[in-house]
């Protein structure tokens, strides 16, 4: 069997195909549109999840729902439900989940429950994805926002090994990854995963599995 090409990552278009991807799979809300309501209602936000990864791997995929960092939750929430009325909200200490019958369509997860998040909001980069002004981490923040996610005790086998995936291709399509910036965002998950999340950059570089 051939091997998988690896191509440079094209951040703006790799996000903006990704969200086209996903609508195809009819799930019609993507990164722009949230990014729109969030804008338009003043409300700080970055987004992550697989949305943010596409820009980095150089494989963009389809993703389910579309989660984003928002720096005053409630405010974003009564915002996102204005919007989008056909969603129905579940809310948590951690995130505010919006569902579209029973799929997931938007998670508007909460800075004061990492702080990681708080950090990545700060640091966002702002693209132009398809028209459309998107504030996205940048490839260490993605990296690290994917190793909390893998790392989590409420998160299911099956979406780690997803994150893990993601995780690999993201070092591979990215040679020039600031580690000491790494191990920074990854001591912000927990402490001590500084070194860990260094340990997954070095097996995913290597072609070693990763240990989850």
């Amino acid at each position: 069997m051939l091997q998988t090409i690896v191509r440079t990552p094209r951040t703006e278009e790799d996000i903006a195909l990704g969200a086209q991807l996903a609508k195809m799979q009819n799930r019609p809300i993507g990164p722009a549109e949230v990014a729109r309501v969030l804008r338009d209602a003043g409300i700080k936000y970055v987004i992550v999840g697989g949305h943010a990864a596409n820009g980095y791997t150089g494989r963009p995929r389809a993703t389910v729902d579309v989660d984003v960092i928002v720096q005053f939750p409630k405010k974003a929430a009564d915002a996102i439900a204005k919007a989008f009325p056909d969603l129905t909200m579940q809310d948590t200490p951690v995130v505010t989940r919006f569902k579209d019958k029973d799929l997931e369509a938007i998670d508007l997860m909460k800075p004061t429950a990492s702080k990681l998040w708080s950090r990545l909001l700060k640091d966002a980069r702002e693209f132009n994805v398809g028209g459309d002004l998107i504030f996205v981490p940048n490839v260490e923040g993605v990296l690290a926002a994917k190793f909390a996610a893998m790392v989590s005790l409420h998160r299911k086998i099956a979406d780690k090994m997803i994150d893990g995936g993601d995780f690999i291709r993201i070092v591979e399509a990215n040679p020039q990854i600031n580690l000491d910036l790494l191990k920074e965002l990854g001591e912000l998950v927990y402490d001590g995963g500084g070194p860990e999340i260094l340990k997954l950059h070095s097996d995913a570089r290597a072609g070693r599995q990763l240990r989850i």
